[in-house]
């Protein structure tokens, strides 16, 4: 897995002799950013959908003590789920920005609900043939 890295290492050559801003114009800059709407309201929905999200032990229990999942298979599930939220914050970027708020919210809490429905039907033993 390590060795996926290293193509990517040649992105990170550092320039040097740069000219770098005094830390009162960077900090300037930075609440310039994010006083801007088009950072702080994006930002805040994520970090206030985020936030209401509750773990569930139970949950996790379930996969280990009923699936008989191992500590691996949980950490993959754990690096998979980090992917999938990149990949999720990408497509904002890219497609959903332009969407309204009350759109974005129905939308992802629509596919939350989807998504808690499989799970129910997972621990019911419903999985339409799948092992």
């Amino acid at each position: 897995l390590p060795s996926l890295i290293l193509p990517l290492i040649y992105n990170l050559k550092e320039k040097k002799d740069v000219e770098v801003a005094s830390t009162k114009e960077q900090c300037g800059e930075i609440w310039n950013t994010v006083c801007s709407r088009a950072v702080w309201q994006p930002m805040g929905f994520v970090y206030l959908y985020n936030v209401l999200q509750v773990g569930n032990a139970a949950w996790k229990q379930f996969l280990k003590t009923v699936l008989e999942f191992t500590s691996n298979q949980l950490n993959s599930l754990l690096i998979v789920a980090y992917v999938l939220l990149w990949l999720g914050i990408m497509a904002y970027k890219k497609f959903f920005i332009t969407w309204s708020w009350r759109s974005v919210y129905l939308s992802t809490t629509l596919l939350n609900g989807i998504f808690s429905a499989l799970q129910i039907l997972l621990i019911k033993g419903i999985t339409f043939g799948l092992s």
